[in-house]
């Protein structure tokens, strides 16, 4: 009784929702439709949907010269309309409502999402979103009661709508020669998509169109080639998103070049929010280039003409070869998923085992000869080569000596005050007639008198300053090197002590007025008054070393090195998708975990996994959720394949936990074939054995790595020992790659560099920084990760990279 009663009031509401939008009202001897603006409509497409000019539209509203608002009533002239419609158009418009299907409903329990429970009732997301308002904006709620549509019913309802479509479906000439007039907002693409030509034969007719295109312009349309190539194309320029937990509008504008309007008007369902599991249309960008890979040898690929419905995923499984190989082949999976139609390059599998480097061969490269080992890594390995991308005008590097000098500011807390204390020793007379060093140096030691106290000079470091020493030794090699490249360049180091008095005040000085580049202070709390102060003059400023700290989401001019715990942990949900969905999987849980960021690994990786669509079409894949304080260590053996990779992820930020997980799991790779799919602090947990990674054949996505094989690195680990008489660590490494990148980004393109970065490649001796826009308003983090793995022969290797766009890969 209560279904029966939810489902009248259902079919009540529809159809007050019909009766509402076929109102009509009589002004002026005029006849108006009323339209209620919907979320994400616009005056163009509200012109376009009724055939009415946007000026008419105008006249009729006066109120439009505001905007649009969701909920406005708006007057349609419907003369104007009726004239302009179609006898078939007229048709459809008389049609019967669309019918309702018959329903059943569904308690919400704990863990639900909705991506599972349409799974189970074999319907869609935006099924579940359309019947159920509530939802609106809202996640899901344990015992809430949501209606299902039957699943038989939506589908036939789909086929009485296609075949209705296709009444008025208007055949498209694919051959002889066309004009066309350029009205609105078109675009090259946009066109090309119309009339189904390649923009490159749009071009070759339209010379013209070089210089842009203009409303008015008139365009000649070429003949199309029936060939292979032209029937392969996508039919309608979208591919598939599945969205994930945690993405934003923001993400995808992003990911794809497509406004959240754009995203909007082909998905009604996003009025709903942006909800997990739910599929939408994305358009293919114009900014996203229509990159043609032509493989060097052709019988090391086969080429798969895409079909209605494939995913990554499944040319993966299909292929037996990875996600990464085939995105790697072909470039602009980077941008945009597949679409039916297209064809890409699947890499036939080889076994090529990479070089790897030993403790010996490390201390080798590490001599006076750069060439006794190749480097380990080289990023053009995860790439094919393709066109290097096109510069804007202002972004043609330009090394001029003429440009003037450039003044750069470092904030460190290098506690002078400390460090000259600590170096200071206080004695006696007493004390100095026993001490042979110091006797050594006094021509008469009768002379000295009773009460004498001198100073001796010490070489002790204070412990606190001595990583920031470092790092400031880093960058002073740096300076070195683009000093000797014709670079006038002023280094000015200010000593924050780690007090927040110290930087009110530096930032307060009549030097710092005059900064092109801020490095420091190392620590978000004290970073609050540069951040202002960059602000405020427009100057880059480069948080160094912490990953934490917010001001990245509202300072544009902000640059984080370390990027957050949160993206982290979603890059390594990412690999884990695309690289295990078809293994099995176990979250070894040893503790509670849902508080922790590590909860976010657990839910995205579930998300992924059974998206994919291979947990029931394989019986030996598996997605367990293993509690290992309860069940031990022999029911976990219970649950591992012989055949199979079982792959492990621990959600845990505790060392004692993940401690016990690696030493159980370094036991089980003795009988089973097993991988570790760790997060970069497991490599600081000095409790673990390191050959129990190794053993666990441990990946881990990291910002750094050494090469230790590299020539630049061979040069800078040569010219610290000379200049510094010490051995250079991590915080050195950083202190050269942060200065010389953004200097050299200043010396190449000026001080308002930051619009070039995406074409700044520079060779770094541990990290590939790429830079991207964490909201509209805010600065950039570094996406830039190494896959290390830490392989059984006990050598790490580079696996490939993630976060940097494809095309970032190529040389110039």
């Amino acid at each position: 009784m209560k279904t029966r009663l939810i489902i009248t009031l259902l079919v009540f509401f529809y159809t007050l929702g019909l009766q509402a939008q076929e109102r009509r009202i009589q002004e002026d001897g005029k006849t108006y439709q009323i339209h209620v603006v919907e979320k994400g409509e616009t005056i163009f497409s509200l012109s376009k949907a009724y055939s009415v000019e946007q000026r008419e539209l105008l006249n009729a509203n006066p109120d439009l010269i505001f905007g649009l608002k969701t909920g406005q009533e708006l007057k349609i002239p419907v003369a104007e309309t009726e004239k302009k419609e179609a006898p078939q158009q007229q048709a459809v418009a008389s049609a019967q409502p669309d019918e309702l299907p018959s329903f059943k409903t569904y308690k919400v329990k704990r863990r639900d999402g909705l991506h599972f429970i349409a799974k189970d009732f074999n319907v869609t997301v935006e099924d579940i979103l359309k019947y159920n308002p509530q939802l609106e904006g809202k996640g899901l709620e344990r015992g809430q009661t949501l209606l299902i549509p039957d699943a038989d019913d939506l589908k036939r309802i789909r086929e009485a709508k296609r075949e209705q479509r296709a009444l008025v479906a208007e055949p498209q000439s694919v051959s002889g020669i066309q004009k066309h007039k350029v009205v609105g907002d078109e675009t090259l693409y946009s066109i090309s998509k119309k009339y189904n030509r390649p923009i490159a034969d749009l071009v070759k007719a339209n010379p013209q169109v070089k210089d842009g295109l203009r409303i008015g312009m008139e365009l000649t349309i070429p003949e199309a080639e029936l060939s292979s190539e032209l029937l392969m194309r996508p039919a309608d320029g979208f591919f598939t998103h599945l969205v994930e937990s945690g993405e934003t509008f923001w993400s995808l504008e992003r990911k794809y070049n497509v406004a959240r309007d754009e995203l909007e008007k082909y998905n009604p369902a996003l009025a709903h929010g942006l909800q997990a599991g739910l599929r939408i249309r994305v358009p293919v960008s114009t900014e996203v280039p229509d990159i043609q890979a032509e493989p060097v040898n052709e019988a090391a690929f086969n080429k798969h003409t895409v079909g209605g419905g494939e995913t990554l995923y499944s040319l993966s499984n299909t292929y037996n070869v990875s996600i990464a190989a085939i995105k790697k082949s072909n470039p602009v999976l980077g941008y945009r998923g597949l679409m039916a139609g297209e064809t890409v390059l699947i890499p036939k599998q080889t076994e090529v085992e990479p070089q790897l480097v030993t403790e010996e061969q490390r201390e080798m490269a590490t001599g006076e000869d750069d060439k006794i080992q190749q480097p380990r890594f080289n990023r053009n390995d995860f790439a094919l080569q393709v066109s290097a991308m096109e510069r804007p005008e202002g972004c043609q590097p330009n090394f001029s000596a003429s440009a003037g000098k450039y003044n750069v500011a470092l904030l460190l807390p290098l506690y002078l005050a400390a460090n000259d204390t600590i170096n200071q020793v206080r004695m006696t007379r007493e004390e100095m007639l026993l001490d042979e060093d110091f006797m050594s140096r006094v021509s008469n030691p009768d002379e000295l008198p009773d009460d004498t106290v001198v100073v001796r000079e010490l070489e002790t470091v204070y412990p606190r300053s001595e990583n920031f020493i470092h790092f400031y030794e880093g960058v002073l090699l740096a300076v070195d090197s683009l000093q000797r490249a014709g670079m006038n360049l002023q280094l000015h180091v200010f000593d924050t002590n780690q007090e927040q008095a110290v930087v009110d005040s530096i930032v307060r000085l009549n030097v710092f007025q005059n900064m092109d580049l801020i490095i420091g202070p190392v620590y978000p709390e004290l970073q609050g008054p540069v951040v202002s102060f960059a602000n405020a003059n427009r100057i880059p400023m480069v948080s160094p070393l912490s990953a934490s700290g917010s001001f990245e989401d509202n300072s544009p001019y902000y640059f984080k090195i370390n990027p957050t715990k949160d993206y982290l942990v979603r890059e390594t949900a990412d690999y884990v998708g695309e690289e295990y969905f078809n293994k099995n999987l176990i979250v070894l849980e040893m503790g509670e975990y849902k508080h922790l960021p590590e909860a976010t690994l657990v839910n995205l990786c579930r998300e992924k996994f059974f998206s994919a669509g291979f947990s029931e079409a394989d019986r030996d894949v598996r997605f367990h959720e293993y509690n290992f304080l309860a069940e031990g260590y022999w029911g976990l053996r219970r649950i591992l394949s012989k055949t199979r990779e079982n792959v492990f992820i621990i959600p845990s930020a505790t060392e004692a936990q993940v401690s016990v997980a690696v030493s159980n799991i370094n036991s089980l790779s003795e009988d089973f074939p097993v991988t570790l799919v760790g997060l970069s602090n497991f490599q600081r947990y000095n409790s673990i054995q390191p050959e129990y990674f190794h053993h666990s054949n441990m990946h881990v996505l990291n910002p750094y790595f050494v090469d230790y094989r590299a020539p630049l690195t061979n040069r800078f680990v040569r010219n610290f020992r000379r200049n510094f008489a010490a051995e250079p660590n991590q915080f050195s490494f950083q202190g050269y790659d942060v200065a010389f990148y953004f200097m050299s980004a200043l010396f190449q393109y000026g001080k308002d560099f930051t619009d070039c970065l995406p074409y700044h490649h520079v060779a770094l001796n541990q990290s590939e920084f790429y830079f991207d826009k964490v909201s509209r308003g805010g600065g950039y983090m570094n996406r830039g990760l190494f896959i290390l793995n830490y392989k059984k022969n006990f050598e790490v290797a580079v696996d490939g990279l993630e976060g940097i766009p494809s095309l970032l890969l190529t040389e110039e």
